[in-house]
């Protein structure tokens, strides 16, 4: 096997050909310095030229003055392109979705400010607003500026980053080792929404003779006797470890001398769950810790106590909202169809722990004549007309408050599954009873990136979600996972 790439190639010139050839957390870090930079180049503008047009020196008073809208136009743009999963790269790539989210942010931060400017307006007029004399622009005018001019700066840079860091001579030049399955289902994801950051030059077989010629429109170059010329001959940036096998000494002596001269090694499951936001629990084979969260005890303990504080002040938040429409929806559903209006089912909670989860009643009262669980459905038959409205605005839920105050449910985490599905699923798919080892949540990482699961195939996909929030679990990762459930339930999106 020819190692010639690494140990009689000069390292300069093959790193200055790698610096627009930028690793996810590159981009995403750029994205997010990018657009915080702009934003506040606009704000400063805006008060600069106000400040310039009003006759005042632009100073710390000035700023601490008008902290307010300066506050909120610079939280609110990252917060708001985080919301709207603007760091997404898939969606970054893409120019309809990206200018449509940032001209509806432009108008969120507009309507926001129009809201605290009129509450403001009402108190006494005191402070800088009683010090600007007839004739000088309206203090307001630093504001809306300010939101007009940062919309058009991070449109301006956002179509920038994809011009010139989507273009062909950017994208990372990928080298699949493995050519099975798990190779296989990477460079699917890759080719279908990665294209403009990847480019997979092809698999290398980890035997020496190739079982195949090509997977899908990928070519198998050849095997591992071919993995040092390959390595030089296409210049390769980053080597995706897919193989099913030990991998032989020679090989990894090979992949040392490649990581010692900066080409990155990254195993498979990782660049998966960096690209989708889940875990391949059937790809990841020996390397089975992958797929489960290793945080510190006293870390764990944090957390919990932090979530367990969010858990009661939104659980207290959602039993007065559900005290005040409570009398309304407890009457559409007697109206539509007969039944109780709270249904009770038994789930299966933290560490297998068995209790009864209340729901408002979005079926027909006989849903399961025969006692056998069914799965639900998209698009379910035996969904009334006003369940179909309470669950695309997710109030069906709503009396799960009780069951987060109780302590059985948290509002983050995996949703909780009937005990019929679960005695099915442990035995069929791999890590699943790891997705017990948290609360159930009353919304999660898997419902606001799948929706419901009626069989065993979605049952993996959503426990790929799961899987993914169990193991980067944070009381932000939670805070984020609200703000799009809420976002969700606005945009009536639930199934």
């Amino acid at each position: 096997m020819s190692r010639r790439v690494i140990l009689n190639s000069p390292a300069q010139p093959r790193e200055m050909s790698l610096h627009l050839r930028l690793e996810i957390s590159e981009r995403r870090l750029l994205l997010r310095a990018g657009d915080l930079t702009l934003t506040a180049v606009a704000v400063l503008g805006a008060l600069w030229l106000w400040a310039r047009l009003a006759a005042r020196p632009l100073d710390l008073a000035l700023l601490q003055e008008q902290l307010g809208w300066v506050a909120l136009i610079g939280l609110g743009w990252p917060l708001w392109l985080t919301l709207v999963d603007m760091y997404n790269l898939r969606l970054v790539a893409r120019v309809g979705p990206s200018v449509r989210r940032i001209l509806i942010g432009g108008l969120v931060l507009l309507f926001g400010y129009l809201i605290i400017f009129f509450i403001t307006s009402r108190a006494p007029v005191t402070g800088a607003l009683a010090t600007i004399e007839i004739g000088t622009p309206p203090l307001r005018f630093a504001p809306g500026l300010a939101i007009v001019a940062s919309m058009a700066l991070i449109m301006a840079w956002r179509l920038l980053y994809i011009r010139v860091l989507g273009a062909p001579h950017t994208r990372r030049r990928l080298l699949i080792l493995g050519a099975g399955q798990a190779g296989s289902a990477l460079s699917h994801v890759i080719l279908k929404g990665h294209g403009p950051y990847y480019d997979i030059v092809g698999f290398v077989d980890d035997i020496p003779v190739p079982r195949c010629d090509q997977i899908g429109d990928v070519p198998v170059l050849g095997g591992t006797d071919r993995l040092g010329d390959l390595i030089w001959e296409h210049r390769i940036d980053e080597i995706i470890i897919a193989s099913s096998g030990e991998v032989s000494g020679e090989t990894l002596q090979i992949l040392m001398d490649c990581y010692e001269h900066g080409i990155a090694i990254t195993p498979m499951p990782l660049l998966y769950e960096r690209l989708t936001g889940k875990i391949a629990v059937e790809h990841v084979g020996s390397q089975w810790y992958v797929a489960l969260p290793l945080q510190p005890r006293q870390a764990r303990t944090a957390e919990e106590a932090l979530k367990r504080m969010l858990d009661i002040a939104g659980g207290l938040l959602l039993a007065v909202l559900l005290l005040v429409l409570l009398p309304f929806i407890a009457a559409a559903i007697r109206l539509d169809s007969p039944g109780p209006v709270v249904y009770r089912q038994e789930r299966v909670g933290r560490r297998g722990t068995r209790f009864t989860v209340l729901k408002f009643r979005s079926m027909l009262n006989d849903a399961e004549r025969d006692g056998e669980a069914q799965w639900a459905a998209k698009d379910d038959p035996r969904v009334t007309r006003v369940g179909r409205w309470l669950r695309r605005t997710r109030l069906d839920e709503l009396p799960q408050a009780i069951n987060v105050l109780r302590g059985e449910m948290s509002l983050v985490g995996p949703r909780p599954e009937r005990p019929e599905f679960v005695a099915h699923l442990q035995e069929t798919i791999p890590f699943y009873r790891t997705r017990l080892a948290a609360r159930p949540g009353l919304t999660g990482w898997a419902q606001i990136n799948y929706g419901y699961g009626d069989s065993v195939d979605a049952a993996l996909a959503k426990l790929q979600y799961d899987l993914y929030y169990l193991k980067h679990q944070s009381f932000w990762f939670d805070v984020l996972i609200l703000a799009r459930t809420v976002h969700v339930v606005l945009l009536m999106k639930g199934q």
